[in-house]
């Protein structure tokens, strides 16, 4: 337990020096961008700082810690899955690691792909999908969904005509993965108080001010400055 707790911690503080490294290049560079006069130098200084900048925020994309998943396919009358793929990725970015074509029967329709949580080897989670859809001449994509951990939680998965197929993604035979990180949904504003009209109902809002009507008082003062100042010229 200790030796995990200090290997998270190495990981942290890996991660916070690659990014005191890429923020302390950018105000560098960008203070010294400013203060070169000659426009060929500065052009010059302008390339090289973008290639710098470039390997220093792949460093610090490859600092963050990677992670693992097996993937199986398990069809929907087989006893047991058998192994898919194996991933690997962190919050950004994944990587297929291996990927073996299944072996599923000619009248098998249905097949489960999905995973075990690693903490219980019984746990399963994934999705079904037709059979046909992993058949080699399809392109397919796994999507890694990720919790707030930056650990799979879910998985999701599209086959397409090889004509068709999008390539984006890691690919390695036939199969691209992608990693999908959870976004914040909608937050629920507590205390707010409710605004009735005379029956009861709710009022409508109010409708957005223009621009003349947020500002007339700033072009009034305008106005009133630039006539004192012509009545001075004269």
């Amino acid at each position: 337990m200790t030796s995990a707790y200090c290997t998270d911690i190495a990981r942290l503080d890996h991660c916070a020096f690659a990014s005191f490294l890429y923020a302390t290049a950018v105000i560098t560079t960008y203070t010294a961008y400013v203060s070169i006069s000659n426009p060929k130098v500065k052009m010059r200084v302008s390339t090289v700082c973008s290639v710098l900048l470039s390997a220093l925020a792949s460093f610090a994309t490859a600092a963050q810690p990677e992670h693992t998943v097996d993937i199986f396919a398990w069809p929907l009358s087989a006893a047991k899955p058998q192994a898919l793929t194996k991933i690997g990725y962190n919050s950004t970015t994944a990587t297929v690691k291996t990927y073996k074509t299944p072996l599923i029967a000619a009248d098998e329709q249905i097949v489960r792909i999905g995973f075990f949580h690693p903490d219980s080897s019984t746990t399963w989670n994934g999705i079904a999908t037709s059979a046909s859809n992993l058949a080699p001449e399809k392109d397919k994509t796994l999507q890694i969904l990720l919790n707030t951990d930056g650990v799979v939680y879910h998985v999701g998965f599209a086959a397409f005509d090889r004509l068709l197929a999008s390539r984006g993604g890691a690919q390695k035979d036939g199969l691209s993965v992608e990693v999908v990180p959870m976004r914040a949904g909608p937050v629920v504003h507590m205390n707010r108080p409710v605004v009735l009209d005379a029956e009861g109902k709710l009022a409508d809002k109010e409708p957005e001010k223009t621009f003349l009507q947020k500002y007339w008082w700033a072009i009034g003062i305008f106005l009133v400055l630039q006539l004192v100042m012509a009545g001075s010229k004269e």
